[in-house]
């Protein structure tokens, strides 16, 4: 199954458990009705990760959320929803999938929706790195036998004194 397809549907079915939450899913490709509070999902971007040498392809999504609640709504509810929200993403990966954990990069009003007159709604960002592709490497084969420790700008400190000649 595609990783991106798993991601998606292990944030939506998450974050629809979260205590409140009414609807959680992709934004809809037209006006549909959601109940609110509601949890709406975007993918906005992928970007190249570091080479894992392994080749696969690591990627690094960025996800969208809006957090919307009705107006009616004491602003404390919307917040509690929204750190449930943050906590839960940051509470969760699937290393089994390679898929890591989110990078929180922030949450606020969104007031740039004028679609939502009559709401609260909050923004909430992050990124989350997933790797697709057959990982080649077995861990069979060249076992190191000497490892270096230490920080890679501290230099080298051989046991063996060597003498001038």
């Amino acid at each position: 199954m595609d990783r991106l397809k798993q991601l998606s549907d292990a944030i939506e079915q998450g974050l629809s458990a979260i205590d409140g939450v009414q609807h959680c899913g992709l934004f809809p490709k037209r006006r549909d009705d959601v109940r609110l509070p509601a949890i709406l999902l975007d993918l906005i971007e992928l970007e190249p990760g570091k080479d894992p040498g392994t080749d696969e392809l690591e990627l690094i999504s960025h996800w969208e959320a809006r957090v919307i609640v009705s107006d009616s709504q004491p602003k404390s509810s919307l917040w509690a929803l929204v750190q449930a929200m943050m906590l839960w993403l940051f509470n969760n990966s699937w290393s089994d999938l390679n898929i890591g954990r989110a990078i929180l990069k922030q949450a606020g009003p969104d007031h740039f929706s004028p679609e939502y007159q009559g709401h609260q709604v909050w923004l909430v960002e992050w990124t989350q790195s997933l790797r697709v592709g057959e990982d080649v490497w077995d861990g069979a084969g060249i076992i190191p036998t000497i490892i270096s420790v230490g920080w890679p700008d501290e230099p080298r400190q051989d046991n063996e004194v060597q003498s001038g000649g």
